[in-house]
């Protein structure tokens, strides 16, 4: 009689430890990520299925067009003084230019972290002058500066909102 109570004791000890699913077994779908962001502007788009600045910039079939979009990548550079205007990556030799025309002011300290941006691309030219300025605002040299002697036509875009990705607290 002893040994039959510690069988049973020991049987459903071991059936109470179990847990029924191994952790490595469990399937990614059951995962939530979730990502925290900073918000400036408008943060109430949806980030999913963003676009990349590659993307929409090929896109743009005329000079006519304006299209919006949410995009996401990294910032490549952005106004060292204010935070008053950005670029991302197109390719590893273009930049899409971003203005939001002071409805917020990104940290002068975002180049390199990534983001995601609403609002609309368009084609625009921008000046001898102003082109001037923004080399000066990013820091370039004297002669950089006086290298830029044509106006630029480009796609540029210009966001509603933008939501700077958070790196992990791990």
């Amino acid at each position: 009689m002893k040994h039959l109570f510690l069988a049973a004791l020991a049987t459903i000890g071991l059936i109470s430890c179990q847990n029924g699913k191994n952790p490595a077994e469990e399937s990614a779908d059951n995962v939530i990520v979730t990502t925290d962001y900073l918000n400036f502007g408008d943060s109430t788009f949806n980030v999913e299925n963003a676009f990349t600045a590659a993307e929409v910039v090929k896109n743009m079939a005329s000079d006519l067009d304006t299209v919006w979009a949410v995009v996401g990548g990294p910032i490549t550079q952005v106004c060292t003084t204010k935070g008053c205007w950005m670029a991302t990556a197109i390719d590893s030799n273009n930049n899409l230019f971003v203005d939001y025309d002071y409805e917020f002011l990104l940290p002068t300290n975002s180049q390199g972290q990534d983001m995601i941006m609403s609002g609309y691309a368009y084609w625009d030219s921008t000046s001898v002058t102003q082109l001037r300025h923004y080399a000066e605002d990013r820091g370039a040299s004297e002669d950089e500066i006086a290298a830029i002697t044509e106006p630029v036509g480009e796609v540029m875009f210009k966001a509603k909102g933008v939501k700077i990705i958070l790196p992990d607290a791990e």
